[in-house]
């Protein structure tokens, strides 16, 4: 169009509207290269926005793997933390270590919490595109990677380093130590060291500060902050929530209620989950609220504690108890009434 005109001005010797028509190409040419380089630009903020959530998506998907791997070690401290206690305030007697082999071995067994952190380094080398709120939670990330885990890991290193120390300690002192590693049952010449020496009663003294009161508690931390994330970055960027990452709260409808100990303690269920909330005698005011994470049914995570049902004969809940370790307090169910 622009060459017609142009030719026609030449043809009529009109020099002004020659000049006019020129510009006006220049100017369609221009337009013409901005608006392609405006759509490379947007095409290009397309793929880097789906680049960036595919890497928020791979963090999602690592949160939930080290989520059951702080899973699998919790388990292992719900189990541990009975045996502790039975054995530091003397329930556990001889028929007790018969019968239950890993009373006598408590200390030998101790597994590293495995934490993965590939898909969050791969985020932090491209958080310059990220949005203000994308860099929020790479801010709870970063915490959660970094000082946490280190926490975490550290102590992985003493409560493991202990329980090979043991080994080396059985392995050098005790004839029975073949039997038991042969064989994996007791010799009743352990059960004596068990129930007689002093050393043993001060290991499992060491193995609930250690691994108790600082290995399950800083994998329970990991975990709460790696869950609060991961439902998250489910809600705010459409990922798929893991259901299977927790016992269902669901299944413990039983344990809503109102318990009396120490302190009142009120269990409702908000939103899906369960929450604790600690109330004064004296006034009535809630000091504390806190989320209750089901491990298995009738036990719990909460407040850097364990939390497990009691039941009666008819399988009525009748109350609660706190415990770690020797630390325990009693709560009973108020009825409905009350």
């Amino acid at each position: 169009m622009f060459r017609k005109m142009r030719a026609a001005s030449l043809e009529e010797n009109n020099t002004s509207a020659y000049w006019k028509y020129a510009i006006g190409e220049v100017v369609f040419v221009v337009v013409g290269i901005l608006l392609a380089f405006q759509i490379d630009m947007w095409g290009e903020r397309r793929n880097a926005r789906e680049h960036t959530h595919y890497l928020f998506g791979q963090v999602h998907d690592e949160l939930a793997l080290n989520i059951q791997n702080c899973n699998g070690q919790i388990g292992q401290y719900l189990f541990k933390d009975t045996m502790v206690n039975h054995i530091l305030t003397g329930k556990a007697d001889r028929q007790t270590y018969r019968d239950h082999w890993q009373y006598a071995t408590i200390l030998l067994g101790q597994a590293e919490v495995e934490v993965s952190d590939d898909a969050f380094l791969n985020l932090v080398n491209s958080e310059d595109g990220l949005s203000s709120s994308e860099r929020e939670v790479l801010v709870e990330l970063k915490t959660l990677y970094g000082p946490t885990k280190k926490a975490l890991e550290n102590l992985n290193d003493m409560a493991t380093e202990s329980a090979f120390g043991y080994h080396k300690q059985y392995k050098e002192e005790f004839d029975w130590y073949a039997e038991l590693v042969s064989n994996w049952s007791v010799p009743e010449e352990m059960i004596d060291y068990c129930l007689e020496d002093p050393s043993f009663i001060n290991s499992v003294a060491y193995f609930q500060m250690v691994n108790l009161l600082n290995h399950y508690r800083n994998t329970l931390s990991f975990r709460t902050d790696a869950i609060a994330l991961h439902e998250r970055l489910a809600e705010e960027m459409g990922f798929e929530a893991d259901s299977t990452l927790l016992f269902p709260a669901s299944q413990c409808l039983d344990a809503v209620g109102m318990y009396s100990g120490i302190y009142d303690l009120e269990v409702v269920m908000a939103e899906g989950k369960l929450m604790g909330k600690k109330i004064r005698k004296s006034d009535g005011v809630v000091f504390d609220e806190q989320r209750m994470y089901p491990e298995v049914l009738d036990a719990f995570s909460f407040n850097g504690n364990f939390c497990r049902l009691v039941r009666d004969s008819s399988d009525a809940v009748i109350g609660l108890t706190i415990s770690l370790g020797t630390s325990q307090i009693d709560f009973v169910k108020q009825s409905s009434e009350e």
